[in-house]
């Protein structure tokens, strides 16, 4: 009985703390009701506070800032290409501007012609570098090389199947020709000589010869040997080239009296400039 007591007891103890605890909390400024506050503008301070964090009074070479002089104006925000347009403007003439002021300030920026220093890279590897990109540059020339060729070939071949086929139809067509000569020949009906003029030279070899070819029941030569006479001339006929003909026994008008002329009138033939003696004759004389 008494154990019952002693725990009744207890809870009721922690029962009172708790109640205590919700009394002080609520009796705290906390949960009291704020006054509201009152903002005061007090522009002599905040003019003095802003005069002391300004930095107006550094020189631009201490501050190097630069405000654009027209805002950035995008009318379409998903137009990335005028966006960044628009951001490479700003940059560039932030760029030119300050790059005058630091001329204007007096301060050197550029590297000079003189100004030698230790690279990141040493040369060996930057050689390195340098033969693979041309090692790279080369592959890619050859590359393109090949290709070139291979589309060269292709074309080629093209050109060559139609040459080739171009003659054949010549070829045939030659031929054709030719058979229906002989059967007119073996016919006696030849019909116009004009349908079957076919060239003795063609590129096939046809044995065939044109009517216009013939002169005079001769057969006319080939257009290699009408070429080279052309070029060399024709020597023509050889045999019998000097004997006399009726024109040239009564042509006088080369005959010369004067160089014809061997003795004079009643006289001996003019004694011209006597001659050396022979070798036998010098020798006996002397």
């Amino acid at each position: 009985m008494s154990e019952e007591k002693h725990e009744y007891d207890d809870s009721m103890m922690i029962d009172d703390d708790e109640t205590a605890l919700e009394i002080a909390a609520l009796q705290s400024e906390d949960m009291l009701p704020q006054p509201k506050k009152e903002y005061i503008y007090h522009k002599e301070a905040l003019t003095a506070l802003l005069d002391e964090i300004s930095q107006k009074k550094f020189k631009w070479i201490q501050r190097c800032d630069i405000t654009s002089s027209e805002p950035i104006v995008v009318d379409k925000t998903e137009d990335d290409l005028d966006r960044e347009l628009k951001f490479y403007q700003q940059g560039l003439e932030a760029a030119i501007q300050g790059k005058q002021e630091v001329l204007n300030a007096g301060v050197p920026f550029e590297r000079p012609d003189d100004y030698f220093a230790e690279m990141v890279k040493s040369d060996a590897h930057m050689a390195r570098i340098r033969d693979k990109l041309i090692t790279q540059q080369k592959g890619i020339q050859n590359a393109e090389e090949a290709k070139k060729q291979r589309e060269l070939r292709k074309y080629g071949k093209q050109i060559q199947q139609e040459k080739l086929k171009e003659r054949e139809d010549q070829k045939k067509a030659s031929l054709d020709k030719i058979a229906t000569i002989k059967k007119r020949l073996r016919s006696g009906n030849l019909g116009d000589a004009d349908d079957f003029d076919i060239d003795v030279d063609s590129d096939d070899g046809a044995g065939a010869r044109s009517s216009s070819n013939k002169k005079g029941g001769k057969q006319a030569p080939n257009k290699k040997r009408q070429l080279k006479n052309e070029k060399f001339g024709f020597g023509g006929k050889k045999r019998g080239i000097k004997r006399n003909t009726a024109d040239s026994t009564g042509d006088m008008s080369e005959f010369s009296v004067k160089r014809n002329k061997s003795t004079s009138f009643g006289g001996s033939a003019k004694k011209g400039k006597s001659q050396r003696p022979g070798k036998a004759k010098r020798q006996r004389g002397l």
